[in-house]
């Protein structure tokens, strides 16, 4: 278990735990350094995986995908204008 790098310059951590039999909760957390607009500077939450057909690093990528995607539906955007906009402020002032 360690921080694992995620896009727009945020980090993240996973950790599984087994409940019964098959069925493992994950739990994640996203940190969001440079939010200054949210309540938190974190996303957090957890995930139930049910069935034995799937490893336990199957279940992990999983987990790691939804954390881009929502890091992805919050930011993307914003973050992808503003690059746009420094850019064309870098490109004009030289």
């Amino acid at each position: 278990m360690g921080w694992e790098p995620l896009p727009y310059g945020c980090v993240g951590i996973t950790r599984s735990k087994e409940i019964s039999g098959s069925r493992v909760v994950w739990s994640w957390l996203v940190l969001v350094p440079w939010a200054v607009n949210d309540a938190k500077p974190w996303i957090d939450g957890t995930e139930l995986m049910e069935g034995p057909l799937i490893t336990a690093e199957e279940q992990r990528a999983k987990v790691l995908a939804k954390m881009r995607e929502i890091l992805d539906k919050r930011y993307g955007e914003t973050v992808g204008q503003q690059a746009a906009e420094d850019f064309i402020r870098k490109f004009q002032e030289e």
